[in-house]
């Protein structure tokens, strides 16, 4: 940081001394991932995400990114670490919530989002010279095959829903015919309806 006076300078060097008595001060070529993050979650996350946001990504952070990236200096954080890391995220057990199977191509994508908000961070800030994700092409996001129901389907549904209570044909009806998604129900009040 240049200082366009001697007070400023004296200011900058005040407030570095402050830093490093007080134990706060980490040198660049010294910073962890996961003291970086702790710093990027405070002068930035907070202020500039919102708190939903803030959430999802402290989520993905705490389960995916520590545990790979944390004890890494940020420096000694390359490319090919992250590709190995996306890598093994496509795999079966790539998933950390109990589930079986792999993890969706749009959760690998989210991570790979949260990753690159860190490190461009790092970059902005002047911890480390060039950003680790620079050229690497996001994960691309497949969009999983859609089942719909053909007229047939359709007719058998309405014939079954003759012997449901009003309510009940009126919210399936009501799915039925906009498209609504199961995700969107709860919104209607169908969570109520469900069987």
């Amino acid at each position: 940081m240049k200082c366009k006076t001697k007070r400023e300078a004296e200011k900058e060097l005040a407030k570095f001394v402050t830093e490093v008595e007080a134990g706060e001060y980490i040198a660049p070529e010294k910073m962890t991932f996961a003291a970086f993050a702790g710093e990027w979650r405070e002068k930035y996350a907070k202020r500039e995400l919102s708190a939903k946001t803030l959430e999802n990504y402290d989520i993905q952070i705490n389960k995916r990114l520590l545990p790979e990236f944390g004890h890494l200096r940020l420096d000694q954080i390359k490319p090919l670490h992250i590709v190995s890391f996306l890598e093994n995220l496509q795999q079966d057990g790539g998933r950390k919530d109990g589930k079986e199977g792999k993890l969706s191509s749009g959760m690998i994508e989210y991570i790979h989002r949260v990753l690159k908000n860190v490190f461009n961070r790092a970059v902005d800030w002047k911890v480390i010279k060039t950003r680790p994700m620079e050229g690497l092409k996001k994960p691309k996001v497949e969009q999983a095959e859609m089942s719909v129901c053909d007229e047939e389907e359709v007719q058998q549904l309405f014939l079954a829903l003759e012997k449901e209570k009003l309510m009940r044909r009126v919210m399936i009806t009501l799915a039925l015919t906009t498209g609504l998604r199961r995700g969107e129900a709860p919104g209607f009040g169908m969570e109520a309806y469900r069987p």
